[in-house]
């Protein structure tokens, strides 16, 4: 079977890339090395923080987004994919100039929380400040008919030191300490029906951390995504 090759753009940051390519080759069904899918990434830790563009304290990523995506489709990619939620506020402008098809880690993960939780209302979406202000979540989510929990400034201040203290500065194990007490605010305060890993990070310190609600993993759902269309499969992640 002919595979399509998959192009990723990464480095924000590099453990969540290697994280996202981990999960394609797990979930891949393949029982020899040519079985796999081809993947080219480019790990470019040099993009700007996303973040701190959108809150108006730093660079445009946007002109080291298209070099990466340019790379990619010049090495050959026939769809790209990012494992940066925050990116994905550059989504359209990346498609627009690049002219490849593209998956989104939004659309995906909403996909697996209509097929897996059916039931699920209420929706904690744990990510950057970033990807809150602009709404990246909020409202596609909103738009289905799910209600998008607000966190106090305390808890939003918590996950982004975790995210950027802990994991980006690689002591995971030391930031899931008081990211489990974030988790067990969030959950005794405003009682999820569901967590959102809505940063690639996230789902980094949950293999340190427990919670009561069902978790999903947007990077696992991107990456379920991937593996699908790359075998030529119905994809709905696909935009």
């Amino acid at each position: 079977m002919t595979k399509k090759t998959i192009g990723i753009i990464g480095g924000m940051g590099p453990e969540a890339t290697s994280d996202l390519f981990a999960k394609i080759i797990s979930l891949t069904p393949a029982q020899k090395d040519q079985e796999h899918i081809r993947i080219i990434i480019d790990n470019n830790p040099q993009i700007p923080d996303r973040t701190a563009f959108i809150l108006g304290k730093g660079k445009n990523p946007l002109k080291e987004l298209l070099r990466s995506a340019k790379l990619l489709k010049k090495a050959g990619a026939d769809i790209l994919i990012m494992p940066c939620n925050t990116a994905h506020f550059f989504l359209s402008d990346i498609k627009k100039e690049i002219g490849l098809p593209f998956i989104s880690i939004i659309d995906s993960a909403l996909n697996d929380l209509k097929e897996s939780f059916p039931k699920a209302e209420k929706i904690a979406i744990l990510a950057t400040t970033g990807t809150k202000a602009a709404k990246i979540y909020d409202k596609p989510f909103i738009k289905a008919g799910y209600k998008v929990l607000d966190f106090s400034k305390e808890i939003q201040d918590n996950i982004m030191t975790a995210i950027y203290d802990g994991v980006k500065k690689g002591k995971t194990q030391e930031a899931s300490i008081d990211f489990q007490k974030t988790i067990d605010k969030i959950e005794s305060d405003l009682k999820p029906d569901i967590f959102i890993a809505a940063c690639t990070e996230i789902p980094i310190l949950m293999q340190y951390t427990v919670s009561k609600a069902p978790l999903i993993d947007a990077t696992k759902s991107l990456a379920k995504a991937a593996v699908k269309y790359a075998f030529n499969r119905k994809n709905n992640g696909q935009k």
